[in-house]
């Protein structure tokens, strides 16, 4: 790839909040100055919480969405930058974290107690629950669908490794072949099926031994009127697990034994 292209993808991959390494560690003035009983401008929490207890709130919030505080607090004004005016609302996305904050308690207060059969230790929902230490909870198609619609999908599967290396061993993506074959799948609806060969390329290359990848990749390959290559994939599919019912039909419709 171009590295004027692989740089715009970067940019984008910033733009959506899902790729950029935003480390999780507060900087040296992450955590406010105040005292007990001292906080200001708190909507949500009690205007009395302890110290300690504010802290590890927002400790919670950088950890399971993967940014600095200063993704919703601002310097103060002419300060240095790690020296953050926590009272200040000048930033959107802290009026976004309140209302993050009264959905979750909707929900572990009024919601889950009316769901039955949830047990003795009925589960919680947190920040972690759904972002899995992003700040976008988007699943990894979507973030892929996004780039491949804006920049093309050589961007796409170029973001694809950059999300794999930072993010792989993690909860935050499903790296597994069903969400490649999804964002295939969805771009093959939109009329972009040489884009959704191209993610099925990538997840037969990500999983040689599934004989499912092989298979969808063979169908996009006959779709495409590429008879020999999608032939190959079928053997493939059958050489993987050889009772493939469907790689077999497909090489019987094609002319071809299994």
């Amino acid at each position: 790839m171009h590295r004027r292209q692989a740089f715009r993808t970067v940019l984008l991959l910033a733009a959506l909040s899902a790729c950029v390494g935003q480390g999780s560690r507060p900087t040296s003035g992450a955590a406010p100055t105040e005292q007990a009983g001292e906080h200001q401008n708190l909507q949500v929490l009690p205007k009395d919480i302890p110290h300690d207890e504010l802290i590890a709130v927002m400790r919670n919030f950088t950890s399971s969405l993967g940014v600095r505080c200063t993704h919703c607090h601002v310097p103060y004004e002419g300060g240095p930058p790690d020296s953050l005016n926590f009272a200040s609302d000048a930033k959107p996305t802290k009026d976004v974290a309140r209302g993050m904050m009264r959905m979750v308690r909707e929900i572990n207060g009024d919601l889950l107690p009316d769901v039955p059969n949830l047990g003795e230790n009925p589960m919680q929902v947190g920040c972690m629950t759904c972002h899995r230490g992003a700040p976008r909870p988007v699943t990894l198609e979507d973030s892929l669908g996004t780039v491949a619609r804006r920049m093309g999908v050589d961007s796409a599967v170029a973001a694809y490794g950059a999300l794999r290396r930072q993010y792989y061993g993690r909860g935050t993506y499903d790296f597994g072949e069903r969400s490649l074959s999804t964002l295939a799948s969805r771009l093959t609806a939109e009329g972009r099926a040489a884009d959704a060969r191209r993610i099925l390329e990538l997840n037969a290359e990500q999983f040689p031994s599934s004989a499912g990848a092989a298979f969808e990749l063979g169908r996009a390959y006959e779709a495409a009127g590429d008879r020999a290559r999608a032939i190959t994939q079928y053997r493939r599919a059958l050489t993987i697990q050889p009772n493939n019912r469907q790689a077999q039909e497909r090489l019987r419709a094609l002319g071809e034994q299994p």
